[in-house]
């Protein structure tokens, strides 16, 4: 299981706008823990939608190759892994935890990374 401390590690990565836009979709958690309240409430379920929005962040800012990402056993990317000469976002997968976790915290990452390259690059 990932810790609380974790999420909010990765979560505070990202930046406001990103979270904000992430929040596209109707409904409201009315009950549970805050990390519930964020995780369901302003961050998307599915990681493969974390992933897109990755990607289309990625592709508006002109980061070339964003338009390539993946969601595996091996972890989340956004760009060609194996391209020594090209830009890329890769988060492993964290082993032994709840496959839905492990996805959506790899894809999470992704995107913290993502906004964390943007920001140096005073790109968004």
């Amino acid at each position: 299981m990932i810790t609380n401390e974790q999420y909010w590690n990765v979560l505070s990565r990202i930046d406001s706008d990103t979270r904000k836009s992430l929040t596209r979709r109707r409904g409201k958690v009315t009950s549970g823990s805050e990390r519930h309240l964020i995780i369901r409430g302003e961050i998307p379920y599915n990681p493969l939608q974390i992933m897109r929005e990755a990607s289309d962040i990625a592709m508006k800012s002109g980061i070339k190759g964003s338009d390539v990402w993946g969601l595996d056993s091996d972890g989340a990317y956004i760009g060609d892994p194996t391209d020594i000469y090209g830009l890329s976002f890769f988060s492993p997968r964290i082993p032994d935890i709840d496959q839905g976790d492990a996805d959506k915290y790899a894809a999470l990452d992704v995107l913290a990374k993502v906004c964390e390259y943007l920001k140096k690059e005073n790109r968004k």
